[in-house]
């Protein structure tokens, strides 16, 4: 489609993909900021963590269901569905009359939220080839941004002024809207091959998944469980996840086709993933937090200022997109933001300041935006450049499971650091520059993984929407 204008039925189809994807990722910020009022009301203080957890672990369960249900299913009715179980998902969270009813509930929601962020770029690589694909996979990263930092502004609005279910039933209408798009507009596109679901690879992977995230929310300051217990469930990981790559193996038709990782791009663009994840989910976990309580801004003012991330990073995309559809060239790109980025999180490590001008402030998070935004518009479609089409929707979920696993393995790892450092001496500085440290460390890693990548141009042939 490269020069070619899009057709309605296409535009329509993205906006509504690109709605569900907006909201899910919004369900993952705003809810932080609606919590203390929804334990006030329902109760569950003991279960505080899990409302985060749960919405983790069923996003990331759902990851490589759905690119693998995408391949041997109709696209149009598995997209249908994620967006179905998301509205299902929301409406009763909203509804929930108990805390134990919400934590069901938000698994659910979880559920529809993880299959939306694969759907998302592998419904880009039916209708784009790897080239073009960089630039509406620069609106992907931009939405991400802007969900992230209007998710704690909206989940306060609502908990303060109307009522925390309302962090939930915002969605229903857009939901709607998003539906209506895909059911009418959408494209009919065969699964490209016929083939049976793995349900055997598929319960095994859950087996091993959910003692692996539920192991790692064992240790940090909201804990769900001793950390005895996880360690515990490392083990029973290990065991099952073991169990798990030996059928996956066996089978004719996997789950997940281990031979992928042979693929030199899409196994170190999996990698990086792996790191970035928790580098940026540790700075919108912990930068709030420097803000407010280094800072001194309210909360409501601190949610408006990480909106000058979503700025840097909204540019950032854009211009990022349009340059690598139009060279082909994305690992350049990536090193020089990847080294100053972790240039800018090691200078934080040693000399994150007590006091800063609104205006340097602004400055550093707007930068911090252009840096970040590179990898939320590239990672996915690097992954996809040599990847079979038949393939290209488990391909497209890996990378998304890897980002999501490593989001959980590396948070833990930054929780462990802040409560050492914040344990020298009580200060929150010192716990937040132990944090950035650590991120300083996961940036050197993301580094080696993106100089492992493949020199190449990203190809400019598209997937047939009739495969």
């Amino acid at each position: 489609m490269e020069g070619q204008k899009l057709s309605r039925p296409v535009r329509l189809t993205l906006a509504g993909v690109f709605m569900g994807l907006f909201l899910a990722a919004l369900d993952q910020t705003i809810v932080a900021t609606a919590l203390p009022r929804i334990v006030q009301e329902l109760g569950g203080h003991r279960w505080y963590a899990w409302v985060g957890v749960l919405y983790l672990l069923g996003s990331t369960i759902a990851a490589p269901v759905s690119g693998r249900l995408v391949e041997i299913f109709p696209r149009k009715a598995v997209l249908i569905g994620a967006l179905s179980l998301f509205w299902v998902g929301s409406a009763l969270c909203g509804a929930a009359p108990t805390f134990l009813g919400l934590l069901v509930f938000r698994f659910l929601q979880g559920v529809g939220g993880g299959a939306l962020f694969s759907l998302a770029f592998t419904t880009l690589a039916w209708f784009f080839s790897p080239r073009e694909r960089s630039r509406w996979a620069g609106v992907v990263g931009a939405l991400f941004g802007l969900a992230s930092a209007l998710g704690p502004v909206l989940g306060g609005y609502f908990a303060e002024h109307l009522s925390w279910r309302w962090a939930f039933w915002v969605n229903l209408p857009f939901l709607t809207l998003a539906l209506l798009f895909v059911v009418w507009y959408m494209p009919h596109q065969p699964p490209p091959v016929s083939a049976p679901m793995d349900w055997e690879g598929t319960l095994l992977l859950m087996g091993w998944v959910f003692p692996l995230l539920l192991a790692f929310s064992c240790w940090g300051p909201e804990r769900i469980a001793p950390p005895w217990a996880g360690v515990l469930l490392l083990g029973v990981a290990a065991l099952i996840g073991t169990w798990w790559v030996r059928i996956e193996k066996r089978q004719a038709e996997p789950l997940f086709d281990l031979s992928l990782f042979r693929l030199r791009t899409f196994r170190y663009a999996a990698l990086a993933g792996f790191f970035f994840g928790p580098i940026f989910l540790g700075g919108v976990t912990f930068f709030p937090l420097y803000l407010q309580g280094v800072l001194g801004y309210p909360p409501s003012e601190s949610g408006v200022l990480l909106l000058a991330f979503t700025v840097g990073a909204v540019g950032s995309t854009g211009a990022v997109g349009a340059w690598v559809s139009r060279h082909g060239r994305f690992k350049p790109v990536l090193m020089g933001s990847a080294v100053l980025l972790t240039l800018l999180l090691a200078i934080a490590a040693v000399a994150l300041p007590a006091a800063l001008a609104l205006g340097l402030l602004l400055g550093i998070m707007v930068v911090g935006g252009v840096l970040l935004g590179p990898f939320q518009a590239l990672l996915s479609v690097v992954g996809q450049n040599d990847a079979p089409a038949s393939r290209v929707g488990s391909v497209t979920s890996a990378i998304q499971f890897a980002r999501q696993v490593g989001s959980t393995v590396g948070l833990a790892f930054l929780n462990t650091l802040f409560l050492g450092g914040r344990g020298l001496g009580g200060h929150l500085l010192l716990g937040l520059k132990a944090v950035f440290g650590g991120t300083a460390l996961l940036g050197t890693f993301l580094l080696a993984a993106l100089a492992a990548l493949p020199n190449v141009r990203l190809r400019s042939e598209r997937i047939s929407t009739t495969q």
